[in-house]
């Protein structure tokens, strides 16, 4: 997988983030093409996405609560498949 090409080569190059370097905006980054051995700088953009559902269970609805797979099962919850909410299990459910 490569995350840009090489100012000078060309090359598909990964961009290095170990220890977190290289995620700051606003500020130039450097790291060497593996192909050419030519250092370029860098600057990271960071963009957030957001998926949208409809959760009737929080505005009056029912739940759709559905067991987890916990082990043990005694440590086990239903959780609503929609907005994620749980609850203790029943002793019906147990």
């Amino acid at each position: 997988m490569t995350d840009i090409e090489c100012p000078y080569c060309g090359a598909g190059v990964e961009i290095n983030h170990d220890d977190g370097y290289g995620y700051e905006e606003d500020r130039k980054h450097e790291q060497e093409c593996p192909a050419c051995e030519k250092t370029f700088v860098y600057t990271t953009a960071i963009h957030f996405t957001y998926d949208v559902t409809k959760a009737d269970c929080l505005n009056g609805g029912e739940h759709d609560y559905h067991k987890t797979k916990t082990y043990p099962k005694r440590f086990a919850k239903m959780r609503c498949s929609t907005c994620d909410h749980e609850r203790s299990l029943t002793a019906k459910e147990l």
